[in-house]
C-alpha cells in the first residue's frame, strides 16, 4: 500500500498525541502534508465538510470534551457530511476494552488503535480499515 498518496484526518484534543501520531505516520510514508489535525469533533466535521480534496481515513481519540470520538463516528455514519459516510475510521484508545469494542461495533468503528501507536500496529490496522 502507498501510503503517500493517503489523506488522514487525525482528530485529537492533546498536541503532543497530535505530533505523536503525525510523526508514526510520516515514518509510514504519509506526506507532513496529507496530515490534517482537528482537536475537536466539532473541527473534525468542519474539516470534512470544507476539505477540497479527499480524505481516505480518520483517526480519532475516544475521550474528547465537547463530542467523543463515538458521538463523531455517529454523526459522519448518519451522513452530517453525505460524501463521508463511510469513511474508514480508526479509533484511538488507552486501553483496550470490551465496552470500546462494543460501542465500535455499533458505530461502525474500523479498529482501535492503543495509545501510544506503534508503527507496525497502526500500519496493520490502516491497512485493514482501507481494503
Amino acid at each position: 500500500m502507498d501510503f503517500s498518496a493517503l489523506t488522514i484526518l487525525i482528530v485529537d484534543d492533546e498536541q503532543f498525541a497530535q505530533m505523536i501520531l503525525s510523526k508514526v505516520l510520516q515514518g509510514l510514508g504519509v506526506s507532513v502534508e496529507r496530515i490534517l489535525i482537528a482537536d475537536t469533533g466539532m473541527a473534525a466535521l468542519e474539516q470534512l465538510e470544507s476539505h477540497p480534496g479527499t480524505i481516505d481515513l480518520v483517526i480519532s481519540d475516544i475521550e474528547m470534551p465537547e463530542m467523543t470520538g463515538f458521538e463523531l463516528a455517529r454523526k459522519i455514519r448518519y451522513g452530517i457530511v453525505e460524501r463521508y459516510r463511510k469513511i474508514p475510521f480508526l479509533m484511538l484508545t488507552g486501553q483496550d476494552t470490551e465496552d470500546n469494542a462494543r460501542k465500535g461495533r455499533i458505530h461502525k468503528i474500523d479498529g482501535f488503535i492503543v495509545k501510544p501507536p506503534k508503527p507496525d500496529d497502526l500500519r496493520l490496522r490502516i491497512q485493514t480499515a482501507l481494503s
